[in-house]
Parts: structure tokens; C-alpha cells; sequence
């Protein structure tokens, strides 16, 4: 199968990892092409064919189009992925230019309604709550997967490692973090992986809260695993998620997970490895947590242990198989409807 993926690239987070992931796994067996800016070649096998797209013109351009039209044409591809609304309205108007009409199949990574998102003959959503934002004709729920990479342990020093992850940015809730890490009982150190506009905000909170010892800005790096693999526990403390990354890589590779209580996660990992990041007593909420996990820590290791059990059906190869399976209906119901 011909598969062509579009991504509008801004930098290297939770939806172009799941893109890479679908792109580097489905080359192996099927031809891929990808849509997006060069900046995102170092993240990709040499089988997956990139092509350089800029998504920043004019969608509503006719000029704009019909060249992104004709540059369709030549790929030939049997079915679009697009993994932005704003390349689904492309792939739509683009194809009044196009030789043959192509399925449009996207994937819902948030649970934000997007009205355009219709435009997809076939939704994909990553999780319950996002499912309900996908306002497509057909719809499908295909939770997140990963590829398993052996982690290295990176031996740190410090006491208790406590790992977070992800873009830094408002809904996320780090700040959330940083002010609870305040207030525990322990000794402890906090790395945050990621980049983001917050960079200079969250480094000035923590020189506000005297903690620049004990909390570090990692910034980017190609060995989330390792990180989690080494720590102690891993906070995810976001507002708002479709089906976290961070959370299967955590049921991986992590030893303890404790996150917000929003989308799946308590369906994931129960009542015991949740809190209330959107209580107005979040903070207090957070910190009362991490005291009880440090206090408790082999009780809770063993009931994440049992949630890990259950990792195999967070693996790519699975998530793959049933994207095909969405591309395979969306080419038979094209066939039915022509």
C-alpha cells in the first residue's frame, strides 16, 4: 500500500512522535511518503520518503491547491494521513485538482473540536474523550502505541529522581510540580525533559522557590526511556491530554507513574496513581501524593507493577495492524461510494 502522511511540523512533541512512530513502523512493510518540513528528517528511517511541504500558505488558495494537487498526484498514494486540521482542509480542497479522489484518514490526537475535522472520511481518535470530538462519519478509537527500545540505566546519584516529561507549556502543569515539590517532606531531585515557550518562566520559578539544585530543565533528548528508567517516579501533571505519550511510555519504562486525573488516566491506572490537578487545592493535593509515594513506595510499585503487565497493548506493531485495517475499509467504502 502507498500510504502519504502530511504533518504541519512546529517542533518535535507528542503529535509528530506519534506521526514518526506510524511512519518509520509502516515503511517497513508499505511505501510511505511524508508531507512536512526538513527539519523533522533526523527522526526518520531512510525508508520513509519525506518530502519537503509548506503548510504555513494560503490553504484557500486556488494557485496553492492545485500545486499541492499535482504534487499528490505524483506520489499516487492510496490513502492521506493527516495529522492536523489544517492538512485535512488542505487534502479536501486540494482534491477538486486531483486525478482520482483519495481517502482522507486523520487522527484526533486532543479531545478540541475542530469543525473542519469533518472533512476526514475516516476519524481516528486516541482515546474515549478525544473519540467525542471526532466528528467525522466514520470514526474509530486506536489508542497510542511505541516502539519498546531497551533502556539504559543512567545511574543517577541524587536520592529520590523524580522524572517529567513534555512541551513546556501552560497545560501542561508544571508549575504545579515545581510549587509542590516545595512543600514535601523528602529529599529529591526533578528533571524535566522538553522545550517550550514556559522555558525562561519555569526557570524563573524555580529560582523564586530556591529549588535551582533540585530541579533541572533537561531540555530535549532521544532517551525518554533511559530517564524514566532511572528514576524513581515519573508526575505527569497535565490539564488536558488525548491519550499521553508520556503515560505509555511511563507503563514501559517507568517504575511508579502518579497523573492529573483527566481523559483515560484513572481508567488506566485507577484511583490509587491519580490526583486532582484541577482542584483549587492542587498543589496541596499534589504534594500530600508525593509524601504518601514516598512514604508507601514498594505499595505503590506493586500496583503499578500490575498496570505494567498489560503494556503489550500500548506496542506500535498492534496500533499499525489496526491502522491498516481503517485504510483497507476507507479504500472499500471509496469503492461502494464511486
Amino acid at each position: 500500500m502507498k500510504i502519504l502522511h502530511t504533518l504541519f511540523w512546529t517542533h518535535f512533541a507528542g503529535t509528530e512522535k506519534v506521526c514518526v512512530d506510524l511512519c518509520n513502523e509502516m515503511s517497513k512493510r508499505h511505501d510511505v511518503f511524508l508531507l512536512s518540513d526538513e527539519k523533522i528528517t533526523p527522526y526518520l528511517r531512510k525508508s520513509v520518503n519525506l518530502i519537503s511541504f509548506d503548510f504555513e500558505q494560503n490553504r484557500y488558495s486556488p494557485i496553492f491547491l492545485y500545486k499541492t494537487a499535482k504534487k499528490i498526484d505524483e506520489i499516487a498514494p492510496d490513502i492521506i494521513h493527516c495529522h492536523n486540521t489544517k492538512e485535512i482542509e488542505i487534502a479536501y480542497y486540494a482534491r477538486l485538482f486531483m486525478k482520482k479522489r483519495v481517502p482522507i484518514v486523520a487522527t484526533r490526537h486532543n479531545p478540541i473540536l475542530k469543525n473542519k475535522f469533518k472533512y476526514a472520511d475516516f476519524g481516528v481518535a486516541v482515546s474515549e474523550e478525544t473519540l467525542e470530538f471526532t466528528n467525522t462519519k466514520n470514526k474509530i478509537l486506536i489508542e497510542n502505541g511505541i516502539k519498546f527500545i531497551e533502556p539504559k540505566n543512567l545511574n543517577f546519584k541524587e536520592n529520590f529522581n523524580i522524572i517529567a516529561a513534555g512541551r513546556l507549556v501552560k497545560v501542561k502543569g508544571f508549575d504545579v510540580i515545581i510549587r509542590a515539590l516545595k512543600n514535601v517532606s523528602f529529599d529529591f531531585k526533578l528533571r524535566i525533559i522538553g522545550e517550550g515557550e514556559l522555558e525562561n518562566s519555569l526557570l524563573d520559578l524555580i529560582k523564586e522557590l530556591d529549588l535551582d539544585r533540585k530541579i533541572e530543565l533537561v531540555g530535549f533528548v532521544n532517551n525518554v526511556n533511559d530517564y524514566l528508567f532511572s528514576s524513581d517516579l515519573q508526575v505527569i501533571s497535565s490539564f488536558e491530554e488525548g491519550l499521553s505519550l508520556s503515560l505509555i511510555e511511563g507503563i514501559f519504562y517507568s517504575k511508579i507513574l502518579l497523573a492529573s486525573d483527566i481523559a483515560t488516566h484513572k481508567d488506566i491506572l485507577g484511583n490509587k496513581l491519580v490526583f486532582d490537578v484541577n482542584s483549587k487545592n492542587n498543589i496541596e493535593i499534589l504534594t500530600q501524593k508525593l509524601n504518601d509515594i514516598y512514604n508507601n513506595y514498594d505499595e505503590y510499585k506493586a500496583v503499578f507493577k500490575t498496570i505494567k503487565e498489560n503494556s503489550e497493548k500500548y506496542d506500535i506493531k498492534n496500533v499499525i495492524s489496526k491502522y491498516i485495517q481503517v485504510y483497507q475499509k476507507s479504500l472499500t467504502d471509496k469503492k461502494i461510494s464511486c
